[in-house]
């Protein structure tokens, strides 16, 4: 598999502060032990489903889950759901009621990255492509930047299209048609990396600024 040109940790040093990416949930209506079922209408998931639970202030985990540790959804209904401990494992024999249990999907980190990391392979010459480690500083900050608000975006903490960021990448990696090298001084030098063919992209006056390759705010 093509190699990804950020971490989870570069999320954090490029991206955003530690603690501003809240996972949303749901709060269950019932976690009942006698059926060992979670009750939430709506809740949208499929067999295999990787969720993880919470509890909001004075409720209880129904035993014997824990918070924030990885399960597995079992469809029942619409309404009805229950969990495993691993994809298309058993269900899980809750011994204890929960309340005030709050349910969640895991934000994707990975599958982020990784669309993000392609799409710098994307704007890149495929003589370029891959780039190998270690990966230039500007790709690896670009890739946790818009990771960062794509993830912000699915959380529902932010509303703006990523659109404008993304045009704004763009234009910074295809600074490499003007004959700017792709690596930079971490990075050992290759020969012929610098970008040689033309890669046109639409741009207009609002989206990108050639003073500072684009209005998104990306390393500026």
């Amino acid at each position: 598999m093509p190699d990804v040109y950020a971490t989870r940790a570069d999320v954090y040093r490029y991206g955003l502060p530690r603690g501003l990416l809240a996972n949303p949930g749901r709060l269950c209506a019932s976690a009942l032990a006698t059926s060992d079922t979670f009750e939430l209408d709506g809740h949208g998931f499929e067999t295999d489903d990787a969720l993880v639970f919470r509890i909001e202030s004075g409720g209880t985990m129904p035993a014997p889950l824990v918070a924030g540790t990885t399960y597995y959804a079992i469809r029942i209904s619409e309404t009805v759901f229950k969990v495993a401990a691993a994809a298309a494992g058993a269900a899980i024999n809750l011994t204890a009621d929960g309340a005030l249990v709050v349910v969640a999907t895991p934000l994707p980190f990975a599958e982020v990255l990784e669309y993000y990391s392609r799409f710098v392979d994307g704007c890149l010459p495929a003589h370029a492509v891959p780039l190998g480690a270690p990966y230039p500083i500007t790709v690896t900050a670009l890739v946790a930047e818009l990771t960062a608000n794509r993830l912000l975006l699915i959380a529902g903490q932010r509303s703006e299209s990523m659109a404008a960021l993304e045009l704004s990448a763009k234009a910074q990696l295809e600074r490499g048609s003007k004959g700017i090298p792709i690596r930079d001084a971490r990075v050992t030098s290759r020969t012929n990396l610098a970008v040689s063919t033309t890669l046109a992209v639409a741009m207009t006056a609002s989206s990108w600024d050639p003073r500072r390759w684009g209005t998104g705010g990306l390393l500026r």
